[in-house]
């Protein structure tokens, strides 16, 4: 499976189907082609481009995601299959009954995996973890002691330096970092819908103007795998979201983790987490599938 992700941010494209692949024109002449089947997500960056409903319905229906970012990269929408699953009324019914102990549990274990990722990733810089590969093991059902947002306090200024405070609105590493964010929950949110879940019923999250408050939570153990890329592109003096760090952040994608099932892409480990969350509803019991390690083989080899 190629997992490609496509950004426009050109303003004056069009956007349209030709026979399976997506067709760019500017100015009425073909500038460029992409099979649909070589896509996972559409990044839409672009103010003054146009794309066809026609291809817009082709794109869902290869499961591809479309994601509409604003300034600074931070995503402001995103266009979801609905029709992608054979058994998506039943997800939906099984995910409205999930009780409220079994969330809570589910949110120890993706808390658990966050904070244990970021004490891995401080250590690939060859820095200390700062406490959090022990953090990690105190994490109790539904984290009420709020030990992600300590992680995050002693993590950030750790990886970025002491001066770094996470801003979605600010620009440089930031920015980067929502580029990274958005690929990620784009990819995630392909994994929900593969597997016929709804985004909106969440484990945690609870913004009420979020539709992807499931999205957002399983993604949460991989977000480190962007940060890592972040401050190795900061480190070879990247301040900007240029082409160059965007196809290294996209990259993320391609990346081979360590799992119980041998060596998998990232697109792999996502889905595999989201059909053991099902499993979870299912029985009621909380086991979620997560690489081990948490962070890509790129980013545990010795450098």
């Amino acid at each position: 499976m190629i997992e490609r992700v496509v950004e426009i941010t050109d303003h004056e494209l069009h956007l349209s189907l030709y026979r399976g692949f997506m067709q760019v024109k500017k100015e009425g002449e073909e500038v460029g082609r992409v099979p649909l089947a070589d896509m996972s997500v559409l990044l839409w960056s672009s103010l003054g481009s146009t794309i066809s409903s026609r291809l817009i319905s082709a794109l869902l229906d290869n499961n591809v995601m479309i994601v509409f970012c604003g300034e600074n990269f931070h995503p402001k929408g995103m266009i979801w299959p609905m029709e992608n699953h054979h058994e998506h009324a039943g997800r939906v019914e099984l995910q409205t009954a999930v009780s409220l102990p079994l969330q809570k549990r589910l949110w120890q274990q993706i808390i658990t995996a966050k904070i244990k990722a970021q004490g891995e990733a401080l250590k690939h810089f060859g820095l200390s973890d700062e406490g959090l590969t022990a953090l990690a093991e105190r994490v109790s059902s539904g984290d009420k002691e709020f030990f992600e947002a300590q992680a995050a306090r002693r993590y950030w200024p750790a990886l970025m330096g002491p001066g770094f405070h996470r801003d979605r609105k600010a620009g440089g590493i930031n920015a980067m970092l929502n580029y990274g964010y958005a690929v990620l929950r784009a990819s995630t949110a392909r994994a929900v819908s593969a597997c016929g879940l709804h985004p909106t019923f969440g484990l945690h999250h609870s913004n009420d103007h979020n539709p992807f408050r499931l999205v957002d939570d399983l993604m949460e153990p991989f977000r480190p795998v962007v940060d890592c890329q972040v401050r190795k592109l900061a480190d070879a003096g990247q301040n900007e979201v240029n082409t160059s760090v965007k196809e290294k952040l996209a990259g993320i994608l391609k990346m081979d983790f360590q799992s119980s099932r041998g060596k998998t892409p990232l697109f792999n480990c996502l889905l595999w987490m989201v059909q053991s969350l099902v499993n979870s509803f299912q029985s009621k019991n909380a086991g979620l599938e997560l690489p081990s390690p948490l962070l890509p083989m790129a980013c545990t080899k010795t450098e």
